[in-house]
């Protein structure tokens, strides 16, 4: 009798998650961001030993309800010797919406991601930290668009000012 239960009861579940998997299979309403992935080693320019600045960045488009939507998210394994320094005077994500055309694509509509320099001058004790941009949001034609990212920065202690670090363009959408 115990076992016949034990089955019913695995045969319950089963049904149930079953049931679960059926109900759970219907097309998605909302598109998936298409991402690409590049990676730059920074050398700070103000300091002179171990003091290199590894940069993942995704660059994600999408196209949803007639609007592209662009945005990045970055990782940053820094020296962790830096962990806790003052690094930047000022970084910012710049994400752009790209109309994709033969040639240099025309920014369509951009905007600029605050906090980046507050996250780079906190690394954990690793050296780490990531970020997430805010996303970009245009009013789309028939055209096909892209999201595009650049990382500008403002190192201390080398007298250079913003500089402008470009990464991978996402797919095409």
């Amino acid at each position: 009798m115990r076992i016949a239960r034990t089955l019913t009861a695995a045969a319950a579940t089963a049904a149930l998650v079953a049931g679960a998997t059926v109900l759970g299979t219907g097309t998605a309403s909302a598109a998936s961001y298409k991402c690409t992935t590049s990676k730059k080693s920074i050398d700070h320019p103000g300091y002179t030993v171990n003091d290199n600045f590894n940069f993942s960045v995704k660059t994600c488009a999408k196209r949803e309800g007639g609007y592209i939507y662009a945005k990045a998210y970055v990782s940053v394994d820094g020296p962790w010797n830096f962990a806790g320094q003052s690094s930047v005077h000022n970084a910012r994500a710049l994400i752009q919406v790209k109309r994709s055309v033969s040639g240099p694509d025309p920014v369509t509509k951009y905007a600029y991601g605050t906090g980046l320099g507050s996250k780079l001058n906190n690394l954990d004790a690793y050296g780490n930290t990531s970020y997430t941009s805010p996303t970009v949001k245009y009013k789309a034609t028939s055209s096909r668009y892209l999201g595009d990212s650049v990382m500008q920065i403002d190192w201390r202690n080398d007298g250079k000012g913003r500089i402008s670090y470009n990464f991978s363009a996402s797919p095409t959408v």
